[in-house]
């Protein structure tokens, strides 16, 4: 089984691959017509991946003209190979009606906002298991979560980080809140379907 990455570079342009260039990953970069200058340091951390990096630039313009290219390999590739994971870098909310339809369809598929995200994703359950035993701030946020009544747990990921910062966030920094986010998408524990977080505690 393979990972899956697709990049909306149009969307989120604030990408370090250099994160997770120790990862099996297969990525896939996709620029606008905007998009005619790349940094050089997203070149040179690209250059890690090899083959399992490609760039896909689209020609047109058109309102959502990107989202629609990514859906198409999205789809050729989940018929090709249903059991791979799927993520895409995207801050649009556009994917999520798609990306549900996907999960119904038991294919693993998510949307993520950050690089981190993705980092916290390829930890073994074995991992994940030890960062809940280890780590107090994150443990303290399962403990909260998990004893609260489901129809009154955070709906998104800003009520959700806002619920976390109120717990814990004088002492923790906004990044760690922010990889205390991502372990708990890595881990399943907290899942976005596209209709709000839903949750397996």
């Amino acid at each position: 089984m393979s990972k899956v990455l697709y990049i909306d570079y149009e969307n989120v342009q604030n990408v370090n691959l250099s994160r997770i260039a120790q990862l099996d990953f297969k990525i896939w970069v996709f620029t606008g017509v905007s998009q005619s200058r790349i940094p050089i340091e997203l070149v040179k951390s690209t250059q890690a991946f090899g083959s399992n990096l490609k760039w896909v630039s689209i020609d047109g313009n058109g309102p959502n003209a990107l989202d629609f290219h990514i859906a198409y390999y999205l789809g050729l590739h989940t018929a090709e190979n249903a059991k791979d994971e799927y993520f895409i870098l995207s801050k649009d909310k556009g994917f999520d009606p798609l990306i549900k339809h996907l999960v119904n369809k038991k294919i693993k598929c998510r949307r993520i906002n950050s690089i981190s995200e993705v980092e916290s994703a390829a930890r073994t359950p074995a991992k994940v298991k030890k960062t809940i035993d280890t780590d107090k701030a994150y443990a303290k946020i399962v403990g909260n979560l998990s004893k609260i009544e489901e129809s009154r747990r955070p709906r998104n990921r800003k009520t959700l980080r806002g619920h976390i910062k109120t717990l814990i966030g004088k002492s923790q920094t906004e990044e760690r809140i922010d990889q205390i986010i991502s372990q708990l998408f890595a881990a399943n524990l907290v899942v976005d379907a596209g209709r709000g977080l839903t949750y397996h505690l």
